[in-house]
C-alpha cells in the first residue's frame, strides 16, 4: 500500500514536470514570436555600427599582427633558451672531454 502511494506521488511529479516543460516551451515560443520584429528592427538599425566594428577590428588586426608575431618569436626564443640552459654544464663537460682527447691524440708532424 505504501509503495502505491510513493509511486503515485512520483507519477504526479512526473506529470507536473512534463506539464511545466510544455508550458515553458509554449511561453518561450510566444515571447520569441512577439519580440522577433523588435529584435529584427534593432539589428537593422545597428547594422552600420556592426560593419564599422568589423572594419575597425580588421584594421587593428592588420596593424597588430606583425607586432604580435615579433613578440611571439622573442618569447619562443626565450623559452628555448630557458629550456636548454640546464644542459650547458653537460655541453661544457662534453666539450672538455673532446678537447682533452683531441690534445692527446695529436698526430705526429713530419
Amino acid at each position: 500500500m505504501e509503495l502505491l502511494v510513493i509511486l503515485g506521488g512520483l507519477a504526479t511529479f512526473a506529470v507536473l514536470g512534463v506539464v511545466a516543460l510544455v508550458v515553458g516551451a509554449v511561453l518561450k515560443a510566444v515571447f520569441w514570436l512577439v519580440f522577433l520584429p523588435i529584435k529584427l528592427a534593432f539589428r537593422l538599425l545597428l547594422l552600420p555600427f556592426l560593419l564599422l566594428k568589423w572594419l575597425l577590428v580588421g584594421v587593428v588586426g592588420i596593424v597588430l599582427a606583425p607586432v604580435l608575431l615579433l613578440v611571439a618569436g622573442i618569447a619562443a626564443i626565450g623559452m628555448i633558451v630557458a629550456l636548454l640552459a640546464p644542459l650547458l654544464p653537460v655541453a661544457f663537460a662534453i666539450f672538455a672531454i673532446w678537447a682533452i682527447v683531441k690534445l692527446v691524440n695529436r698526430p705526429a708532424t713530419a
